[in-house]
């Protein structure tokens, strides 16, 4: 319930990163390195899959492709806006 809780908060405070045309783009880093660059927007969804928390993004490599991260038991991730 309490990953639940953390993954809710931070959607929302990624809200402001979404909606209009933005150059901004956005990062991920893990406690094994970079998982992401250039995302456009992130949702960080609430349910669990396989028992871990997932990420999920439009694919800058692939456009009209959706990804995801999983993140790994006891670890965290950082997510970070540059540019815009």
């Amino acid at each position: 319930m309490r990953r639940a809780a953390v993954c809710t908060v931070l959607a929302l405070s990624l809200a402001g990163c979404g909606g209009g045309k933005s150059s901004a783009t956005l990062s991920v880093t893990c406690a094994e390195g970079t998982q992401l660059v250039g995302a456009t927007s992130i949702d960080v969804l609430g349910a669990l899959q396989n028992g871990r928390p997932v990420m999920e993004f439009p694919d800058p490599a692939n456009q009209g492709k959706t990804g995801a991260i999983a993140v790994p038991p006891r670890d965290h991730c950082t997510i970070t806006a540059s540019g815009g």
